[in-house]
């Protein structure tokens, strides 16, 4: 190898190196923050929109019923109370067992959900645009 081949070769590895040590990486998604819908102002920010669970939808309206496609189809009412949203459902025309009050939170996107207060099954409903 020749003194030139061989000044190009070290010329281009030290510059390869100092290009890899001085890159940063791209800065990673931050997860959007959750706020929780404890008041009846609060809800403003999912009333009236069309929430998506796989195959099924729910509309929460601000008239305080709410309407569905689950079991071929459910309405209901709710309220707030004590800072959970409190629904009861009449699913395909029965009536469900009880009112459940649900602690929600939403980024905007989604909303996340978890009956019985807090303390049962969670999930998540993707808000439509």
């Amino acid at each position: 190898m020749s003194f030139k081949t061989l000044a190009v070769t070290l010329t281009a590895a030290l510059t390869l190196s100092a290009c890899a040590e001085t890159m940063t990486p791209e800065p990673e998604m931050a997860e959007a923050e959750m706020t929780r819908l404890s008041t009846t102002a609060d809800m403003a920010a999912i009333t009236d929109r069309t929430l998506v669970i796989g195959e099924n939808e729910v509309v929460i309206k601000s008239d305080g019923t709410l309407t569905g496609t689950f079991g071929g189809g459910i309405s209901g009412t709710w309220r707030m109370e004590d800072g959970f949203w409190c629904r009861t459902l009449i699913v395909n025309p029965t009536p469900a067992p009880a009112e459940d009050c649900q602690l929600l939170e939403t980024d905007g996107k989604t909303v996340n959900g978890t009956r019985d207060r807090g303390n049962g099954a969670s999930f998540t409903y993707d808000i439509a645009t």
